[in-house]
């Protein structure tokens, strides 16, 4: 995470559950091993039929599949799955190129209704919240983590 002056008073956010982080073409959606068997859990599939209905191999990691039309596959106006949704889904928009720096972060504003509003988020939750980005993602079947 940045550690520019931006972070001092704390960044304002407040998801609306929009979909904007959801929907944007090309995105990807990694997670760990253990939150796609919570995933699986929760659609009552076994971790293969999960795997092999709900991902693809990407960039040597296991990701989500996307519709055809560039939204997760579990967005349908709204998150299908917003209770157990993958930490890279829960972290948005702390992400490291969103809060690099308050142009970044006030562009993703134009686009994101719940920047900007609702909770002030100091630098000690932002860590605590991304200290899961830590976690390996599922390595793409075949590859070893």
């Amino acid at each position: 995470m940045s550690k520019g002056k931006s972070w001092h008073q704390g960044l304002n956010f407040e998801c609306h559950k929009c979909g904007h982080c959801c929907t944007f073409p090309g995105g990807t959606v990694f997670a760990t091993e253990r939150e796609f068997q919570r995933i699986a859990e929760h659609l009552n599939l076994s971790f293969e039929e999960f795997l092999d209905t709900y991902t693809d191999d990407m960039d040597g990691y296991v990701s989500l599949i996307s519709k055809p039309a560039g939204p997760c596959i579990f967005y349908d106006n709204g998150c299908t799955i917003y209770e157990i949704r993958p930490t890279q889904c829960r972290t948005y928009p702390f992400w490291d190129h969103i809060v690099k720096s308050p142009r970044k972060w006030e562009e993703e504003a134009k686009t994101c209704k719940g920047i900007n509003r609702g909770k002030r988020w100091f630098n000690k939750e932002i860590k605590a919240l991304l200290k899961n980005m830590d976690q390996k993602w599922m390595p793409a079947r075949g590859q070893s983590g």
